[in-house]
């Protein structure tokens, strides 16, 4: 087997991934807006401020829906949630508007149009065509600058004054990170901060006070970082933890329940979205829209009910409604478990980050996990830490996190949900992210790093500088009042890292791992050999054995599986399940090997494939396996995106992800695959540095599958002869590995 001449990425080299954040707006060049009159943007303040009337009729409500699909992937997708939201159209409590951009080479239907405009929802039955009422064309415009946001808002709530506002932003989510990428305007995306600035803008410009209910349709928003940015500016909000699926939010149930009902309150509203999330998508219980999805996402002939539809695509999703008026609350909560995990063992610290349920990385894919579950780590840190000082924090951020949270679901495949997550790197993405020249985790989540003393702990966990239970302001999580720009500079620079500072690593482990040794060292392809080997060491936090095939031509080890080893006794804190290792003496890990190899097959051509091991389950049918490459439209090179596809323990597939981002980062977003749609399958394979006498790992190109309407299935062969390294690797709580290997030859036959 023969690796591709062209190296796909180094993971060694994350420094150099790209994830583009804006750090300064563009102007809007001055356009005509045909309802509101002539304007130009950067004269909105002066100009508006003096002159919205913001109060409309008691009980009425504006929906504001800010629909960013200048996307190849989303483009599709978030047309259909504006014709799912015509389903319903406006009534006269109830005022509904849209800002939708569209992508230009990508989804070409109804007159493939691929400018931004704005529409005022009308009823319409017809999911392909929108038959609202266009109120104007505004030429291309860049959603993801924040400007482009604040013109939306002042715009909409000038144009059509209510009593309740609401705001819903769809697009791609990165949490802390932001999202709302535009790629037609280029690469840039809207920070947490820029989106801090176009509310602030936008409220204070129109004198609404508060938006009473704000959504993030779009993926990792219900952070603490992004709910804690929101709570100055709107009473309720709705957010999902991990990715959304392609169908996004269903906005005929929704807004059919608030037109039903505009006296319902924002916190109504938010626990409508999650009720009605994936179960009550129009594209699921209308039979019409129903076999048009199934035909687009299943095997050809498949009949699916909308209970079957609904349940296969809800065993990985979250949705959570959040009352923000508790937010500041919860972040005092939490500012007080911080200080009490000053005072035990880091490792244990660490123990419970590595364990706790986490979401999609937008980073690189080598690093682990970095957004995790609130409620569930504060249960396994109380756990880890055996600290009655720390398990009495935990307690109080577990009671707070319960009253801010007024709803929320989650899928099987992630058990240990409770509706927020937030940041908790290993050292080398913390690392990474306290670079001011390439993001800065404080800077864009300022006002968060203002309130919170999270991000001072995080400076005491890896590198030791005391921590200042003073330093904490949570007076910026107060509605806003006035015009006056906060300035956040003195809370970032509280918990900057010290200059020359170094970054420890209380998750990395003293490990060793014996010699492997098998049964069989020379086996045919239908014998099972078993290898065991002696591990000791402490912080262990997940065991895997490992294959890998030696090319003798490219002198390079190519990755051909790897799987979890399970624990005499594996524990269950709030739904997560981890391996215990054990009170720290030394064990034996032992486990079956038959010389197989796995290829990824569209039905005609068929690609090896290395499936990546992510969630520990209870048996090996509830694991969940990763497959990375490269996602071609229409098999059009020029429009390549990173992707991967999910697979359970069964090795079926769950689901297929695209990423906006360069090596596998960025946002993260559900795609629809198409007839005539490329992936491109990356192999992993190890090779030796002569220049640092070191082996290191390097994703290729391997083989092209094309889509051709039915589902990629993975086929499991015989081993191909030849020698096989395999092993036993030991992965600690930082992340970082121990392995040990022997080799067995497989003969010709």
């Amino acid at each position: 087997m023969k690796k591709a001449a062209w190296r796909v990425l180094t993971t060694l080299l994350i420094a150099t991934m790209s994830i583009s954040l804006l750090t300064a707006c563009g102007d809007l060049s001055s356009y005509v807006d045909e309802t509101a009159g002539p304007y130009d943007s950067t004269d909105v303040a002066s100009s508006q401020s003096s002159n919205i009337n913001s109060q409309g009729e008691p009980g009425t409500w504006l929906v504001m829906l800010y629909q960013d699909g200048d996307d190849e992937v989303l483009e599709r997708d978030v047309f259909l949630d504006l014709n799912e939201a015509e389903i319903v159209g406006s009534s006269d409590m109830v005022t509904i508007v849209s800002q939708l951009d569209r992508y230009d080479g990508s989804f070409d239907g109804d007159g493939d149009w691929t400018t931004t405009k704005r529409f005022l929802v009308q009823q319409d039955s017809d999911l392909e065509t929108i038959g609202s009422e266009e109120l104007a064309d505004l030429g291309e415009l860049d959603m993801s600058d924040p400007q482009t946001l604040q013109d939306f808002i002042t715009w909409a709530i000038a144009t059509y004054p209510a009593d309740n506002y609401a705001l819903v932003m769809s697009d791609h989510g990165m949490g802390w990170l932001g999202g709302w990428t535009d790629m037609d305007s280029g690469d840039g995306d809207m920070s947490l901060a820029e989106i801090d600035g176009a509310l602030s803008a936008s409220v204070n410009q129109t004198g609404i006070g508060q938006f009473e209910f704000v959504g993030f349709d779009a993926c990792l928003m219900a952070q603490l970082e992004a709910f804690s940015m929101l709570t100055p500016y709107a009473k309720y909000a709705a957010a999902s933890e991990e990715t959304e699926p392609a169908v996004g939010w269903a906005y005929a149930s929704f807004l059919g329940a608030l037109v039903d009902n505009p006296a319902m309150s924002g916190a109504d509203l938010a626990k409508a979205v999650v009720d009605s999330y994936i179960s009550e998508d129009y594209r699921i219980t209308n039979d019409d829209a129903r076999v048009s999805f199934v035909e687009e996402n299943y095997e050809s002939g498949a009949d699916l009910s909308a209970e079957e539809v609904a349940a296969d695509m809800s065993v990985d999703v979250t949705m959570s409604a959040v009352d923000l008026s508790q937010i500041a609350a919860l972040n005092e909560a939490i500012n007080q478990l911080a200080i009490s995990l000053t005072n035990v063992d880091q490792s244990n610290v660490a123990a419970a980050r590595s364990y706790t349920q986490s979401y999609t990385s937008v980073f690189d894919k080598e690093i682990p996990d970095s957004f995790i579950d609130l409620g569930n780590f504060v249960e396994l840190v109380s756990d880890e830490t055996g600290d009655s000082d720390v398990a009495n924090a935990a307690q109080q951020v577990t009671d707070a996190i319960q009253q801010a949270v007024l709803s929320e679901k989650h899928g099987e495949q992630k058990p240990g949900s409770t509706g927020i997550s937030f940041y908790f790197p290993n050292s080398e993405l913390y690392t990474m992210t306290t670079d001011e020249e390439w993001v800065s985790y404080t800077t864009t989540a300022d006002r968060f790093a203002a309130a919170s003393l999270w991000d001072d702990f995080l400076v005491f966990h890896y590198m030791g500088k005391d921590l200042n239970a003073d330093a904490a302001d949570l007076t910026v999580l107060a509605p806003v009042s006035g015009s006056s720009t906060q300035d956040f500079s003195d809370a970032i620079a509280a918990s900057a890292p010290e200059t020359g500072a170094t970054v420890e690593a209380p998750g990395s482990g003293n490990i060793s791992v014996g010699e492997v040794t098998s049964t069989l060292y020379e086996m045919a392809a239908n014998e099972t050999a078993t290898i065991s080997a002696d591990i000791s060491g402490n912080n262990i936090g997940y065991v895997y054995y490992y294959v890998s095939y030696y090319s003798e031509e490219d002198d390079s080890y190519l990755m051909a599986d790897m799987e979890f080893l399970s624990s005499e006794n594996t524990l269950d804190v709030g739904g997560t399940l981890y391996p215990d290792w054990g009170d720290g003496s030394d064990f034996t890990v032992s486990t079956d090997w038959s010389p197989t190899v796995y290829y990824l097959s569209d039905g005609t051509n068929e690609a090896f494939i290395y499936l990546e091991p992510e969630v520990y389950g209870a048996t090996y049918e509830e694991d969940v396996y990763t497959l990375y490459g490269m996602y071609a439209p229409g098999g059009d090179e020029s429009k390549q995106q990173e992707a991967m596809i999910k697979f359970d323990g069964n090795f079926e597939m769950k689901s297929f992800w695209v990423f906006t981002g360069q090596d596998g980062t960025g946002a993260p977003r559900e795609a629809t695959l198409e007839d005539g749609d490329t992936f491109t399958v990356y192999e992993l394979w190890q090779d030796y540095n002569a220049d640092t006498e070191e082996w290191e790992f390097n994703y290729y190109f391997g083989d092209v599958l094309t889509f051709a309407g039915e589902p990629f299935t993975v086929v499991a062969y015989e081993a191909f002869p030849g020698t096989y390294e395999v092993g036993i690797t030991v992965e600690d709580y930082d992340g970082n590995y121990t392995e040990s290997w022997t080799n067995i030859t497989v003969p010709e036959n």
